[in-house]
């Protein structure tokens, strides 16, 4: 039998893979299947990966076709700028080689003499879909370092405002009213007086700027944040066990304070279902908040649950309160949990498609 034909049965199930990909994408909610242009450039890097495992089942060895990989970066890039997290690459990722691998496996198995091909197609595959999204994350982390750079260097522009109009102009005036003490010197002492009173005070006034400017720079983020409300909510808990740890990563300027309340309303739920049902000894909440998107992740080494039957419950539970914040804000959560092995990972993805870049007054 010849050596492309393997190749070929294998591609026949190129369309129902693809068909099969993007149901899988829409069933877990994610951004790369949301519109058909997303959802091309996502189908084009899965029939590259598909094409160049059929071609190494052909030759016998991997054979992956780098100069199309390289592509990937400025995908990356265009990803982050639509909003849409790496992390919905990786989940693609694994969605694909799973799917993509029963194919090579079913073909390989219905010819049982080209078994000896399986190895290459499956290192195809793997090596396909791994430097595409190792390409894919470099895009993505060019992108999100040009972003900080770009706050870092706004935030400079607003502290030079601040000290050019406020700290500036104040220096000035004393300055002005001591020239005008050396012209007049002590020809009125009256004036003299006040004069020199009125110096002090803009002085003073001056000094108090530069605090308010140092404190500004130096501030921990700890009162009145997110890290702090969630912090506070665990103490009003007066948790023994388990042990429950929260952190929360990156800028809370990037995200509007309504985005900060949810994301606070949600990981609290989580959190309190976790402590009150889950009878695990680890509890882990972390929120990663980056210029386009504010990331969830708390999970529990508890009992674990049946997800399919709470989210169908038909009642106002705290999932479905979860679900429904999330979901009023464009962003998607996913729920997994084993009553078998036990474990729960509730994972939150909100898209930052705008960002003001301003400061916003907390209200937890």
């Amino acid at each position: 039998m010849p050596h492309s034909s393997i190749a070929a049965e294998f591609l026949i199930h190129t369309r129902d893979l693809l068909d099969e990909y993007q149901a899988r994408l829409k069933e877990i909610k994610s951004p790369l299947a949301a519109d058909e242009a997303t959802w091309k450039t996502c189908a084009l890097q899965a029939e590259r990966i598909i094409r160049d495992c059929a071609d190494s089942l052909e030759s016998g060895r991997p054979k992956v076709r780098g100069t199309l990989i390289n592509l990937v970066a400025e995908l990356g890039v265009e990803r982050a700028t639509q909003g849409i997290s790496a992390v919905h690459s990786i989940r693609a990722g694994i969605i694909l080689f799973d799917l993509v691998f029963d194919a090579l496996t079913a073909t390989v198995t219905a010819m049982p003499s080209e078994i000896g091909r399986f190895q290459s197609g499956v290192r195809a595959l793997q090596k396909g879909i791994g430097n595409r999204l190792e390409a894919g994350a470099l895009g993505h982390d060019t992108y999100l370092l040009n972003t900080v750079r770009e706050v870092n260097a706004a935030s400079r522009r607003q502290l030079a405002r601040e000290i050019h109009d406020h700290l500036g102009n104040h220096v000035n005036l004393a300055l002005r009213q001591l020239e005008l003490h050396e012209l007049q010197g002590d020809l009125r002492p009256e004036a003299t007086k006040a004069r020199i009173g009125s110096v002090k005070e803009t002085l003073t006034d001056s000094l108090g700027i530069i605090r308010d400017l140092v404190t500004q720079l130096r501030r921990v983020d700890s009162e009145g944040t997110l890290q702090a409300a969630l912090t506070a909510f665990l103490e009003s808990m007066a948790i023994q066990e388990p042990e429950v740890r929260v952190e929360v990563n990156g800028s809370e300027e990037w995200a509007t304070q309504d985005v900060l309340d949810q994301v606070f309303l949600v990981v609290r739920e989580c959190l309190r279902n976790a402590l009150a049902h889950a009878g695990a000894e680890r509890v882990l909440a972390v929120v990663d908040i980056a210029p386009y998107s504010v990331q969830a992740l708390i999970e529990d080494d508890g009992r674990g649950f049946d997800t399919s039957v709470v989210t169908t419950a038909g009642r106002a539970n705290g999932i479905a309160s979860a679900t429904e914040r999330v979901e009023l804000l464009g962003g998607t959560i996913l729920f997994a949990s084993d009553t078998k092995t036990g474990g729960t990972r509730v994972t939150v993805t909100i898209p930052l498609l705008e960002s003001s870049g301003e400061p916003a007054e907390p209200s937890f």
